[in-house]
């Protein structure tokens, strides 16, 4: 693993009993860098960040996080932050705003401690980082799909991570709402000299943040800078059809059929 490196995953496969997520996985990410991962359903993206965390075990292969190994990733994982696929928090919970980003801390707390000063201090911060200081106190089920969001986001910045993981952060809310999330995620990724992994079905909401793209099915199709994958012959020949780029006020979008390689 190279010094700087935050995530190197050698030949990593992930097999279910009747089916491989994952196979023959191979990249590096450096510390610092923005990944976009994009590919099908089923491709195999949400298993690669479950490895990152320490959550699945490769059958075959092996996953570097933090200089950590095998059984010691779940050592690190409290220096990930992970922002899953949003599921509208029930309205009928009564847990606050700042109680639900709370939970962010237990990982290095312990879930029988109580959380210290120091602990409710991050929370704060991670809440204003987010700008939901003024709803705190509000019941979390109440916020809006976008407000809900943010304290997802919210809640894995509270342990002070130095990698951040995000599952399709914006699959369930409008267009303008996804616009401001990227924006906030990649203000946070620049501030916090975080290493980001960030899946998404769209590239064009990400592109101006990405160092880095990988396009994943069950293994890496396609891995490296932008101008190295988002070009029209790399993308036609995942695709398996006519890729269109195009360029407008400085930023490049990409414009693909719905048929994956």
């Amino acid at each position: 693993m190279s010094r700087s490196a935050a995530v190197r995953f050698e030949g990593v496969t992930v097999a279910y009993p009747h089916s491989v997520a994952l196979e023959d996985v191979s990249f590096e990410l450096g510390q610092g860098e923005f990944l976009g991962i994009i590919g099908p359903n089923g491709s195999g993206k949400t298993t690669l960040l479950r490895v990152v965390l320490g959550l699945e075990r490769p059958a075959a292969g092996k996953a570097t996080v933090l200089d950590a190994v095998g059984s010691g990733l779940a050592s690190v994982r409290r220096r990930i932050g992970y922002v899953p696929q949003r599921r509208s928090i029930d309205p009928r919970f009564p847990v606050s705003a700042f109680d639900a980003a709370l939970m962010g801390v237990y990982g290095s707390v312990g879930l029988l401690r109580r959380p210290l000063a120091a602990d409710r201090a991050r929370v704060r911060a991670a809440l204003d980082a987010v700008g939901l200081t003024d709803m705190a106190g509000h019941v979390a089920g109440h916020l809006s799909g976008g407000q809900q969001q943010r304290l997802l986001i919210a809640r894995a910045l509270a342990q002070e991570p130095e990698i951040l993981l995000l599952d399709e952060p914006t699959s369930a809310v409008d267009v303008s709402t996804r616009q401001a999330i990227v924006e906030l995620v990649h203000k946070l990724h620049a501030e916090r000299g975080l290493t980001t992994l960030y899946v998404t079905h769209d590239i064009n909401e990400v592109l101006p943040c990405l160092d880095k793209v990988m396009y994943l099915n069950r293994t890496v199709r396609a891995f490296g800078r932008c101008e190295e994958v988002l070009n029209r012959k790399t993308l036609e020949a995942l695709y398996r059809g006519r890729v269109v780029l195009v360029e407008q006020e400085g930023r490049k979008y990409v414009v693909v059929g719905d048929s994956h390689a």
